[in-house]
């Protein structure tokens, strides 16, 4: 605790270990600094921690040696008025320890208007920049670490490297050399198009699947006039043809009708009357088989049951329906009740909210 010896006087004691002594005393006698000791009384140290905990040691501060005194950093710049900061940026770009602790620093501002002397000529900054053609924002960066005047606006600039000769272009370079956007280079690439391919073939128009126009043997139509002409639907030309088919493949290869068959047990069924066998979804199955499972487990592993569906039903009002009734009678289609029911919406709002027709493209 903090004894004052007079109220007169401004000197104060600390009594601790039964004795009581000044801060000075305590300092010369623990060596802790009394400026501290008192800092610690005031944070609300007991009297026996404030005076004789040691001081936790400081990182070794690095120490500068000129004219055969060594001090650090922060005494040089106390003594000199140079920030630490800017001497310890000198020492790093290699100033000698006599030039980065006596030479002044440069004022940042009034560069420009107080300019630069080189060979006895005054000039700012941007008017030397002109006379060199060196950037202006160059020759400051380089007074800022430490370099002459006469250096700053005599070194010229270092080139960048260009690209080497041999260096194949990007794709970026590719998209603005043939006009085709980089992205569908990307994507063709991805595809497995060859280089050539890729940048040799013009990007087809977006004007609606039915209206592009694409030639096979010669013979020029748009997309709905090949699909009359061949029977092919015109979404699967244009699919046909945004994945890499060749215009004559897609206009002309025909779709196929016949249903995937798989065979379980020695037993060879589409996946419809698996379905139908099984009561697993048709969809539940591709997408099983899609994943890779055998056939007998993608036909055989039972389906999840769905939460409020199934044979239980969905209530709403008191009145309980499968999903499949439910959307017999409001006209929605099951599989959006059960997309909806399981992103959690409510039933009433499951069955009841009109289905958002699809935006047909213009022709």
């Amino acid at each position: 605790m903090l004894v004052p010896v007079r109220p007169a006087a401004a000197s104060v004691v600390v009594t601790a270990f039964g004795r009581t002594l000044t801060p000075g005393e305590w300092e010369r006698e623990n060596g802790v600094p009394a400026t501290l000791i008192g800092k610690r009384i005031k944070l609300g140290w007991t009297p026996e921690d404030a005076v004789s905990r040691p001081v936790r040691s400081k990182r070794t501060a690095r120490t500068v040696t000129v004219g055969g005194e060594t001090l650090a950093i922060h005494e040089w710049s106390e003594r000199t008025g140079i920030p630490t900061a800017v001497i310890s940026s000198r020492l790093s770009i290699g100033w000698t320890p006599e030039r980065a602790v006596s030479e002044p620093i440069r004022k940042r501002r009034g560069t420009g208007r107080q300019g630069v002397v080189i060979g006895g000529e005054r000039l700012t900054i941007r008017e030397w920049s002109e006379r060199t053609g060196i950037p202006a924002n160059v020759i400051s960066n380089r007074l800022n670490r430490g370099w002459t005047p006469e250096r700053a606006v005599g070194t010229p600039v270092r080139k960048r490297r260009g690209p080497k000769p041999d260096r194949s272009p990007t794709v970026r370079e590719w998209s603005e050399r043939t006009g085709i956007p980089a992205n569908i280079i990307h994507v063709r690439l991805s595809r497995g198009w060859t280089l050539e391919r890729a940048v040799g073939t013009p990007a087809r128009k977006r004007r609606g699947p039915d209206l592009e126009e694409i030639t096979v043997g010669g013979e020029t139509l748009t997309v709905h006039g090949w699909a009359e002409r061949t029977g092919i639907p015109v979404a699967t030309i244009s699919n046909r043809l945004n994945r890499g088919w060749t215009p004559e493949d897609a206009v002309f290869r025909p779709v196929r009708k016949e249903p995937r068959a798989i065979t379980v047990g020695g037993e060879r069924l589409t996946i419809r009357e698996w379905a139908e066998r099984t009561g697993i979804p048709i969809n539940v199955i591709s997408g099983r088989l899609y994943a890779g499972w055998s056939p007998e487990r993608a036909v055989g592993a039972p389906a999840r049951r769905r939460r409020r569906t199934g044979r239980r039903g969905v209530v709403i009002g008191g009145e309980r329906l499968t999903v499949r009734e439910w959307s017999e009678r409001t006209g929605i289609p099951a599989n959006i009740i059960y997309v909806r029911l399981s992103r959690g919406w409510t039933p009433e709002r499951a069955v009841n909210t009109p289905v958002r027709p699809r935006r047909r493209r213009d022709a």
